[in-house]
């Protein structure tokens, strides 16, 4: 029983669709369908999802696959465990950075779910801004980070963790959101992404071309996706506060004062509020990867390539 196997038909039961699986997975919906197929007919031709339905759903067949696998899985994982701090290659010190959104919200529960099954290691979280992240990361001071940022990949070896999806997000007593009520997202829409369906409509960015934006600095990838994504809409945004962070626009827009773009991420780990409302993006620039980046030379050492396997396994569970 491969585990690429277990992973994919746990994905489509945690999403209840191919097209949402294969997404999340970073491979097309055909390869996703046709390997499922191929694992069905390994196991006699008996199906594993009810394909007739939305969303899907396992049949009893697959609900046993999918027991029994994460069984074997669990297994697996205590083998590897254990020779692996035989060989020693869960111990050191690991260094990691990244902006404070991904220290504040997102890496501070893996690492500690990873250290609590490997103790003889120590990982340091390194909060850090896009200016100086690279140049640490090539000095050797961090061994891995992760952002949204592409780097020169003569230097760096880097894998995608995961897609994201930019927002606008609009003051609730915006008079324009009177106007924009037929694209309104409701947040539960937006944390169980189905936002990203066909069916769900995007803004017309145009009517909102007179509202007060508040972007981040120029440095900042979002900066450059903000602009974009406007002038591709027909109009230069009306910049009231430049900022440093993500989380402070986003806590500025909620006290009233601009309209911004967050990351659809952010409503995981942030207190429901009616205080914004939230818009889907037509544009291809409201979609990029979160990248996890090592040096390609010297190797990382095997501590940093045990932690990139568990970050890329984790975020398909």
């Amino acid at each position: 029983m491969k585990s690429r196997n277990y992973e994919y038909v746990n994905a489509i039961y945690q999403e209840g669709s191919f097209s949402k699986a294969a997404q999340k997975l970073f491979i097309s919906q055909p390869a996703l369908s046709a390997a499922i197929k191929k694992l069905e007919s390994e196991l006699y031709g008996i199906s594993l999802f009810n394909r007739g339905v939305n969303p899907i759903t396992l049949t009893p067949a697959g609900e046993y696959y999918l027991t029994c696998a994460e069984k074997i899985a669990e297994l697996e994982n205590q083998l590897d465990q254990h020779f692996a701090s035989l060989a020693g290659i869960r111990s050191g010190t690991l260094n990691l950075g990244s902006s404070s959104y991904f220290c504040t919200y997102v890496l501070p529960d893996l690492i500690h779910q990873y250290m609590q099954k490997n103790p003889d290691c120590t990982i340091n979280l390194v909060e850090t801004d896009v200016s100086d992240m690279e140049e640490k990361l090539k000095s050797g001071a961090l061994d891995l980070i992760i952002d949204v940022e592409v780097l020169d990949q003569q230097i760096f070896e880097s894998l995608a963790l995961e897609t994201e999806y930019v927002l606008l997000a609009v003051p609730a007593d915006s008079p324009v959101n009177q106007k924009l009520l037929p694209y309104r997202l409701t947040s539960t829409q937006i944390r169980e992404r189905s936002f990203l369906s066909d069916a769900i409509p995007a803004i017309d960015l145009s009517l909102i071309a007179e509202e007060p934006f508040l972007l981040l600095r120029r440095k900042h990838d979002m900066h450059k996706r903000a602009m974009d994504i406007c002038r591709n809409a027909g109009f230069e945004p009306k910049v009231r506060l430049y900022l440093d962070q993500l989380l402070t626009a986003y806590n500025i827009a909620k006290s009233g004062k601009g309209v911004t773009f967050v990351r659809n991420t952010l409503l995981d780990y942030v207190e429901e509020t009616d205080k914004l409302c939230y818009y889907k993006l037509s544009d291809e620039m409201a979609s990029r990867k979160i990248w996890i980046s090592c040096k390609k030379y010297p190797e990382p050492s095997p501590l940093a390539d045990d932690f990139i396997k568990y970050m890329l396994i984790s975020k398909m569970q």
